[in-house]
């Protein structure tokens, strides 16, 4: 399984990746946080909302992507 790195982009954003793609980002909203898939938030498709950061990085995670 590749290792997930998480970078701080904003207060309220989070860029989910490994060594060599973004798989995505959690952004903080409303007291919930929002899992996004893409490589850019501004077009991410929503994966869910979780009542932690922890539970939609997770998310992101094991999300089965294409290749």
């Amino acid at each position: 399984m590749a290792r997930v790195i998480t970078r701080t982009v904003s207060s309220d954003l989070v860029q989910v990746s490994t060594p060599d793609r973004v798989l995505g980002h959690v952004r903080a909203e409303q007291g919930t946080f929002v899992a996004l898939r893409g490589a850019d938030p501004r077009w991410g498709e929503v994966v869910g909302r979780y009542p932690s950061e922890g539970l939609a990085l997770e998310a992101l995670r094991q999300r089965k992507r294409s290749i």
